[in-house]
């Protein structure tokens, strides 16, 4: 029961509601034409395919209806249904019409919808008008009463006769009006949504499907702004600071060579330092750029850029990269940081003599393999940056396995799609 009789009888929802099951009727209409379309067309079928371009035309206006459908029900019901995939239908190609409209599960559905709709306009709309019509009838007996036949009403077993027996009527009818009417109408509202969500709607696996597919789409554009990001501040970093460092040291040197000349030692030990730092600080910035992102991955591949990276490091690493065609740049970028940070442990603690990488391009999948013949024992979970990696590579629906029993050899296989 409503809280607030009052309140509920001026809710604009309520209403519009009974203006959406007052309209149940045309849409039931415009529905059965495509029924009955459809229907002539299967039993024109075997008539030499007569029917197939009538299958295909009801076909082709479901959707339509199916889009004023959601339309309507946004409009008066506040409900958002989710837009189906329109059918790939073609008068030039009935045939092909034909299977896609018998393959689909959309059209099924939306065909089930139009069926069941066509007895559930009968009930909602006599439901609703006798709802709201039999309070006011009897809210106005004791005005036309005395014009019916013989002077009275019989309502079932009463008798209005009399004008006080009419203002009870009209007095019951008042709570029947307030109370009643309202819940009978919320209640057919509530079975034409019920069935507009069970078979218009698209089936909950499918619209999980498309929510997952958005989010994968969004993630990948999210990774690829990232990367741009990340080469955006590396060549602000190389063309704009670091440059202007070499400048300094530069100038430095200048500095030193006329105070070398002078003879103002003390000056010159405090220039030379300074020029000192400002290499230190070149070579820093430099491995802040190269770890945001080495300009060589962009310039000239992968395989290059980990050919560098296993030139600096202090284990003997032997690459063999085969990565043609080149994958995306945000899996490039992240095949390299993935090898990086694991030559990075391997060199800090696997007291390996020797590792290897090797990197793969098979279809639309990149095989990443980084090995060494430490100590083993690696943990992803013991903080060893592994963690982090599993994480990158998830970035991408990519995914990481780490193979490192006591004793070594550990390995670490990753898998990148570069679709």
């Amino acid at each position: 029961m409503p809280r607030a009789p009052l309140r509920a009888l001026v809710s604009p929802a309520l209403w519009s509601g009974c203006a959406h099951l007052a309209t149940d009727a045309l849409a039931a209409l415009a529905g059965l034409g495509v029924l009955l379309t459809l229907l002539l067309g299967v039993c024109l079928i075997p008539l030499g395919l007569v029917g197939v371009p009538l299958v295909a035309a009801a076909g082709w206006a479901l959707y339509p209806l199916v889009t004023a459908e959601r339309a309507r029900y946004a409009a008066t019901c506040g409900m958002d249904i989710p837009a189906p995939p329109r059918p790939a239908l073609s008068y030039r190609a009935p045939l092909r019409s034909m299977r896609v409209l018998a393959r689909s599960r959309y059209i099924w559905r939306q065909l089930a919808y139009f069926a069941a709709l066509l007895p559930l306009s009968l009930v909602t709309g006599l439901g609703v008008a006798l709802a709201w019509a039999v309070p006011l009838t009897l809210l106005a007996l004791p005005a036309y009463y005395g014009h019916l036949a013989q002077g009275q009403a019989a309502l079932g077993p009463l008798t209005v006769d009399s004008t006080g027996t009419a203002l009870l009527v009209a007095a019951a009818a008042l709570p029947l009006g307030a109370f009643v009417s309202p819940l009978v109408a919320r209640a057919l509202i509530a079975v034409d949504v019920a069935l507009a969500r069970t078979l218009l709607a698209p089936p909950r696996d499918v619209e999980l499907t498309r929510r997952v597919e958005q989010l994968t789409t969004s993630r990948e554009r999210l990774v690829a702004a990232v990367e741009a990001e990340r080469r955006r501040i590396e060549r602000d970093l190389h063309d704009g600071a670091q440059q202007r460092l070499v400048a300094v040291t530069m100038t430095l040197g200048r500095a030193v060579s006329r105070l070398r000349k002078s003879g103002d030692d003390s000056t010159r030990t405090i220039v030379e330092q300074a020029r000192k730092d400002a290499r230190e600080a070149i070579a820093e910035l430099r491995d802040l750029a190269r770890g945001l992102h080495p300009p060589v991955l962009t310039d000239r591949g992968l395989g290059a850029a980990l050919t560098a990276v296993a030139a600096r490091s202090p284990v003997p690493v032997t690459v063999d990269a085969a990565a043609e065609p080149r994958p995306p740049a945000a899996v490039e970028a992240v095949a390299y940081f993935v090898v990086a940070e694991a030559l990075t442990n391997v060199a800090k603690h696997a007291g390996a003599s020797r590792a290897w990488v090797v990197v793969r391009r098979d279809g639309d999948r990149l095989a990443v393999t980084v090995g060494d013949d430490g100590g083993g024992g690696a943990d992803p979970a013991a903080g060893s940056g592994l963690a982090g990696l599993a994480g990158r590579v998830a970035a991408v629906d990519g995914s990481l396995r780490v193979t490192s029993p006591p004793g070594g050899p550990t390995v670490i296989e990753v898998e990148l799609r570069c679709a």
